[in-house]
This record gives structure tokens, sequence and C-alpha cells, in this order.
């Protein structure tokens, strides 16, 4: 058995067992074929089940001269760590080789937020005069709202929103479902997009995703990348921050959680966290705001 079918049949596993979602599974594809290139790059003939553990070594090695984010190098390891876990299971391959390497730590980062002040404009500028500044300025208020990722987002089903109980169902990482409240300002908008979106879509009614693909004859819900690039566009409008993205509306809404008292568990949960530590980043920003309000208000703080 060669490279590619062990990655393939490992891809499938992971598809159907363990119900990863798509962008999980083009990561994992990605990482193992990269590293399969680079075993090739020595000798074509190399397959995983013949190395031992100094060749994932001298991977991990070639990727930090070659200036990959520790973020980056995290998840190709890992990866790599999860493939051997399953070859050997399921291969009966006698031992992982896996087993002692240390997946590296990360560097500390702080997220890319927008001030409260930035969210604020950031909502004015659709033109609601205009089908598309309605539809957009629902996408921007249900990121803020709610927290979703932009995965999350473009898979919204109408079936999943109830407006009554201002709850939205969305499917995350996993495919693992958790509900969303609606605030009231993404209430209002959602609503107001809801009333036109049978125009906006006329040609493609049959589609039941909330902001459906453009093209009638498919049905299927709008591109992640199109949503990028729209909420790109309005970010650069509020700020010079070129790391700004969908993505820090998410960042956005958990920190102001976390600054207006909001406990940690709770924020957790909203945003979909499989455990505490992937939410503790952002009591960094919030300490970081409440060191600058006790240096202001406080007698002896400066």
């Amino acid at each position: 058995m060669n490279n590619k079918s062990l990655i393939d049949e490992f891809l499938l596993f992971i598809k159907n067992e363990r119900k990863f979602s798509d962008h999980t599974l083009r990561a994992y594809e990605y990482d193992l074929f990269e590293f399969s290139d680079f075993l090739n790059s020595y000798d074509k003939k190399l397959i995983f089940t013949d190395i031992d553990r100094s060749a994932i070594q001298f991977f991990i090695q070639t990727l930090s001269k070659k200036g990959v984010s520790d973020k980056t190098l995290q998840r190709k390891v890992s990866s790599v760590k999860s493939f051997y876990r399953y070859l050997t299971e399921y291969l009966h391959i006698d031992y992982n080789i896996s087993d002692f390497i240390a997946v590296p730590k990360s560097s500390k980062y702080l997220p890319n937020t927008l001030s409260k002040k930035e969210v604020k404009n950031l909502m004015c500028l659709p033109d609601l005069c205009t089908y598309n500044g309605v539809k957009n300025k629902s996408i921007l208020e249900i990121f803020y709202s709610t927290g979703v990722r932009i995965s999350e987002l473009v898979r919204i089903n109408l079936n999943d929103i109830d407006l009554k109980k201002r709850l939205i169902k969305v499917l995350g990482k996993g495919n693992k479902e958790r509900y969303v409240i609606i605030g009231k300002e993404a209430l209002n908008s959602l609503d107001e997009y809801l009333k036109i979106r049978d125009q906006l879509f006329e040609n493609n009614k049959k589609n039941n995703f909330l902001y459906p693909c453009i093209n009638k004859s498919k049905n299927l819900h709008v591109s992640e990348k199109t949503i990028y690039n729209m909420v790109k566009k309005y970010l650069r409008k509020v700020s010079n921050n070129e790391k700004l993205s969908p993505h820090s509306l998410r960042h956005s809404f958990a920190t102001h959680l976390l600054e207006n008292g909001a406990d940690l568990m709770s924020v957790k949960d909203l945003l979909g966290h499989k455990d505490l530590s992937s939410t503790q980043i952002y009591t960094h920003i919030s300490i970081d705001k409440i060191k600058k309000v006790y240096k202001i208000a406080h007698p002896h703080g400066k």
C-alpha cells in the first residue's frame, strides 16, 4: 500500500467515523501530503510504515527552518500524530513511532479585535436602501451578536432559526450542534433581511439556506470566500488593521462579553470551544483593559 492510499483511507475514516468538518479534512490532507512529499524528496520508495521517529523529527526541524508559524507547526505535528495513531490502531503497526514526539507549544498571541466604537461604526456602513445592504447588515450583526465562525454562518438553514426564542442552531467543529443567542440588533437586522430574502434570491426560492448561493442552478449556500471578502471590505473602512477579518468579530464578541462581566464558562459554551484553554486567551485582553482602567481611576494606579 502506498502513501496516497494510506492517507485516503485515513481521511475517509475521520470523515465517516469521526465526523470531522470539510475544513478539518482539508487541513489533514494538506499536512499529510506535505509530509509524504518530504519523505519522497529523499527516497521515492519511502512509505509511512517503513520510517522511524527520526524522520518525523527531521520533518519538524525542516518546517521550523522554513519559518512557519508556531500555530501552523503545531497543527502539522498534530496531524501526523493523529495519522500514526490511526495506523497503529487499525493497520496493526507494531508501535506508534509518533508517541514520543511532542507537539510544539505555540506562542501566546492576542487576537485582533474591534473596539466597541469600531463595531458601532461598522454596523452603520451597509446601505439599507439596497437589498444587498440589508443582507450584509444582517451578516455583520449575526457575526458580532453570536460569535459564530464563518463556516458556521454560511451553513445556517432557515429551519435552524427560532426568532421567537431568539436562537440559531449552528453546526460547529466536529459536526457538533449548539445554540447561539441572537441579540436585539441582530434580531432586527435578520428580520429585515428575511422580509426581502425571496426578492433577493427570486430565481432560487427552493434553496433553504439563510444565505443561498447566487447561482440559481445550485442548491448551495454562499461561499466562505464571498462572505470573507464582503466583511473585509467593511472592516477596512473602520480600521487600518489589515489583520482584522470576519473571525475578528468572533474575537470581539468574546472579549466584549468578558469585559462586561460574563463568566468564562458561559463564553466557552457560546463559542463552541471544546475546552476552556481555547477561551482563556480572551482573559488576557480583558486583564489589559482592567489594568488601564485601574491606572486611570485609582489614586495609586499611576
